[in-house]
């Protein structure tokens, strides 16, 4: 009976969806391994054999890239060379920190907006929507002067203040959360004598951690992936990321081959791949709360 229900359940359509879903993770996990081998070649065995295995395992590639992988700043007056053990650190700084900010601040106004009914909140909302469907272009001259000014220029806490914002999606998904939670939850903890902040950080965010820990870590993969503001903002405090973009500029040496290119990229993907096997399950799970128990 179970095997006849199930095959009932599954119709043409889903089918054809399954089919083109299998498709598409062949063609996102082919290039990731291929990149992979290929970061294993002499640079001749790479070019005469393109998509074949190593004749010679090269794992000597990876140390040489770590040793090499390097970005050269200013300090004083002198220059110094980064390398990559200092560039992740300066990564978890940069991504867990503005990962933070920008989950904290659309999570804390996506309470205020839909648990506290005024006018404003509405006309926040429409501002929101209306900055996720216009780009705004033009603005990243007027972002460094403003930093420059406010002496967030090339700091990191100064980007955990810059990235602290609300005009996201994630104030939306966080309003759609708090106004599902019933109101038994505030109108008790306010008979217990418990004030706005108190109900925020001891009852209503808690309720939301899942959700918070999925925006987290979303945000958390996507700055680790941005060179570019670090490379604005931040010049000489290089994250990985950054290190990668300069890594692969090289033209000279043993490092402007394409096989010790695609090593330094395996390198900085390692650590996502890691928190992606970690956290596998609620990036894919639903953004879903409780109700009362």
């Amino acid at each position: 009976m179970k095997k006849g229900a199930l095959r009932s359940k599954i119709t043409p359509l889903s089918a054809v969806v399954f089919g083109v879903l299998i498709v598409y993770v062949v063609l996102l996990f082919v290039p990731l391994l291929w990149a992979l081998i290929s970061s294993l070649k002499a640079d001749m065995d790479f070019r005469n054999n393109l998509f074949g295995l190593p004749k010679k395992w090269l794992f000597q590639n990876y140390s040489d890239t770590f040793l090499g992988f390097y970005v050269t700043v200013e300090s004083g007056k002198a220059f110094r060379n980064v390398f990559m053990p200092e560039q992740f650190l300066y990564s978890v700084l940069y991504a867990g920190g503005c990962a933070f900010t920008a989950t904290f601040v659309p999570c804390l106004v996506g309470y205020l907006t839909s648990r506290f009914k005024y006018k404003f909140s509405g006309i926040l909302t429409v501002v929101v929507i209306v900055c996720l469907t216009l780009p705004v272009v033009g603005s990243l001259p007027s972002e460094i002067r403003m930093a420059r000014f406010f002496g967030l220029y090339d700091h990191i806490w100064g980007m955990w203040i810059m990235k602290a914002n609300f005009l996201n999606m994630y104030l939306l998904v966080f309003q759609a959360i708090f106004s599902g939670v019933q109101g038994e939850f505030t109108e008790a903890a306010k008979i217990d004598g418990a004030g706005n902040t108190r109900i925020f950080f001891a009852i209503m965010l808690p309720l939301v951690s899942q959700t918070f820990l999925t925006v987290y870590i979303l945000n958390f993969i996507g700055f680790w992936n941005d060179y570019q503001t670090p490379l604005i903002f931040m010049p000489n405090i290089p994250t990985v990321s950054y290190g990668l973009y300069i890594f692969n500029r090289r033209t000279e040496g043993q490092f402007s081959t394409i096989p010790m290119k695609l090593t330094g990229s395996v390198l900085v993907f390692l650590p996502v791949l890691a928190v992606f096997c970690v956290f596998q399950k609620r990036l894919v799970g639903n953004i879903t709360i409780g109700g009362l128990k």
